[in-house]
């Protein structure tokens, strides 16, 4: 793999999340708060305010966005964070007369992971989060569909005992908490006391997003799976999700599939946002 090489601090790459926003300046990676209220005005003052505390004007900005983001870089909506339905980060931050790139976060944590991938390889990036994101590169090329949005793993349409569900609505961190009443922190809590509640819905939740992958391991075929967030973390999660695709999918296809965590951890996405912006 190789290594993003980060000279000049004022490179930032920004992953703005369900609960939380990152801001990644040379070796410094700074956590700002978001939820489902967030606005464009918070996420533009939180970003100046973190930058302004490394004493940073920045060169380039790679800002990553949950949701569908036009090929300028508007914000066409977000399930996740609703509010930022038209905001446009390269006009919020004009005044720094920089490069300013914004992306789909999941298509930002497959351009740091699959980088060093072979020229024809096909390989996807799953992130298991607050909700589901996902990004594809089919023979070599960006799976990108009619206008750049493809991806959306995570508004597949789910039947349920309870009817038709999202599957962000069974496997994003942020539902299988809300299933019990509780906040993403608590779930998190209960899971790791052994809660037989919290670790019943977790394991649902996984099961259920393996079921989704085998599905695109049999669809696809690719080289490789990269899986992260931090869903993927909680107890039982990953276990029942990797339970499920050694058992539905077509076993040649998972033979030819490499499945891994994303290498970059956390910071993934804003890497990828970052390495993106420098590209352009």
């Amino acid at each position: 793999m190789t290594t993003l090489e980060q000279p000049d601090s004022r490179q930032v790459g920004i992953d703005i999340g369900g609960t939380k926003m990152l801001v990644m300046a040379g070796g410094d990676t700074l956590r700002v708060d978001t939820g489902p209220e967030a606005t464009p005005a918070l996420l533009v003052r939180g970003i100046r305010e973190q930058l302004a505390r490394l004493g940073i004007t920045p060169s380039v900005m790679g800002i990553a966005i949950p949701g569908l983001v036009e090929a300028d870089g508007r914000v066409r909506m977000s399930g996740v964070l609703p509010k930022l339905a038209g905001w446009h980060p390269a006009t919020a931050f004009a005044d720094y007369g920089c490069t300013i790139h914004a992306l789909n976060d999941a298509e930002a944590a497959l351009v740091e992971e699959a980088q060093d991938l072979p020229d024809d390889a096909t390989a996807g990036i799953v992130m298991a989060g607050t909700a589901i994101g996902a990004a594809f590169r089919v023979d070599g090329k960006p799976l990108r569909g009619a206008r750049g949005w493809a991806g959306e793993l995570g508004f597949m349409p789910v039947v349920t005992p309870q009817g038709v569900k999202r599957l962000d609505e069974i496997t994003g961190g942020r539902f299988i908490a809300a299933s019990l009443g509780i906040d993403g922190a608590e779930l998190a809590r209960r899971a790791q006391q052994g809660d037989a509640a919290a670790l019943a819905a977790i394991r649902e939740g996984g099961q259920a997003l393996g079921l989704a992958l085998a599905g695109l391991i049999n669809l696809l075929n690719p080289h490789l799976l990269v899986l992260g967030g931090g869903t993927m973390q909680l107890p039982g999660y990953a276990d029942a999700m990797r339970d499920a695709i050694q058992r539905h999918s077509l076993p040649p296809m998972l033979e030819a599939c490499t499945l891994r965590e994303a290498r970059s951890g956390a910071t993934v996405v804003a890497m990828g946002a970052l390495r993106a912006a420098l590209s352009r």
